[in-house]
């Protein structure tokens, strides 16, 4: 087995080979799960100086260092509160080679990142083993403020996922481990647990993302960036459901363009790439220029059939992160 194996465990492939009936409003909840997947690297990225692939790099530490106790309904549920945090012991270190090939970033480029962190006491190394994010800094307040943050956008998920007609009925009965929602301003009984959770959903996400688009995560990023900005206003409003089956898109004129700069700003990566991925996108007839105003991706490029396979694959991505969620002990009876 190898360490690409061993780091992603079932995260690398395993969408591509279940199969699941989609629902008739598929297209609005993949809408809702781009915007709760941008805003949780959005949130991530503001934990690593504002850097994206920082943030990634990160994150895809931490992550591997607990997948086992992610998942594990019983060990998440063990240090599943807010103050209850996994002791560096049962940490269990990567290298940076898995790192790089779980992002599909090149191995140069973490290792210069996991140098950076190193030096900034985010990580540390255990012998030749590898590389863990240890308990005092995943306890930090750093930490315990995203977790906070996360919750609102979490919420905001859950809620948008409802009103898009997602199917939560097979999550209603709660199980031993749900924890009541908490009083506002107060974090989930069970934050640890539920952040795990979707720390997991951001490396499926990444990892669905670059299998999309020949293992190049950046260009699956700004292209995923784009249209979803593209029909943002279709999104937070009730013309979701509108369009919300897997063949009805959205027409061209009813999509807003977005600028370069906006794209590079939401997602904290430097302009020039993201000028260099738009070119490249618009060459390739992914993308299109509305006269100054910005970038679409066309409806035609998202009607091909490789785009509804990953339309498809990114469904089951969502189902597998509220049933993920709902182990964890997420209370999903008020919806």
């Amino acid at each position: 087995m190898t360490e690409h194996k061993k780091l992603h465990g079932t995260r690398t492939h395993e969408v591509a080979h279940v199969t699941l009936a989609l629902p008739a409003n598929v297209r609005a909840i993949l809408r809702v799960g781009n915007e709760f997947f941008l805003r949780t690297l959005d949130s991530m990225a503001s934990l690593a100086d504002d850097d994206l692939i920082k943030a990634l790099v990160y994150t895809a530490m931490w992550t591997a260092n607990v997948k086992h106790i992610t998942d594990s309904v019983a060990a998440n549920q063990k240090f599943a509160a807010f103050d209850t945090v996994v002791p560096d012991e049962m940490r269990q270190p990567v290298s940076v080679m898995a790192i790089s090939n779980a992002l599909r970033i090149p191995y140069e480029t973490v290792r210069r990142y996991v140098h950076t962190l190193l030096k900034e006491g985010r990580c540390q190394r255990v012998g030749p083993k590898g590389l863990i994010v240890p308990a005092a800094v995943i306890g930090g307040d750093a930490h315990r403020a995203a977790m906070r943050a996360n919750y609102h956008s979490l919420l905001r998920f859950v809620t948008e996922l409802r009103r898009a007609g997602f199917d939560f009925t097979p999550y209603r009965h709660r199980l031993p481990q749900t924890v009541p929602l908490p009083p506002e301003g107060q974090p989930m009984a069970n934050s640890r647990a539920v952040t795990r959770v979707l720390g997991e959903m951001v490396m499926h996400g990444v990892d669905l993302l670059g299998r999309l688009h020949d293992s190049d995560f950046l260009y699956a990023l700004i292209f995923t960036t784009v249209w979803t900005n593209n029909v943002h206003h279709i999104t937070v409003s009730n013309d979701n459901l509108k369009y919300g089956a897997l063949t009805e898109l959205p027409p061209d004129d009813a999509r807003r363009p977005v600028t370069v700069h906006a794209v590079a700003t939401s997602l904290r990566v430097p302009y020039e790439t993201v000028r260099r991925y738009a070119n490249k996108m618009v060459k390739n007839g992914s993308a299109v220029r509305v006269g100054n105003k910005g970038l679409i991706v066309p409806r035609e490029r998202l009607a091909v059939e490789s785009s509804l396979e990953g339309t498809r694959n990114a469904y089951i991505y969502i189902e597998r992160t509220v049933a993920a969620l709902y182990r964890a002990g997420f209370d999903f009876g008020g919806y």
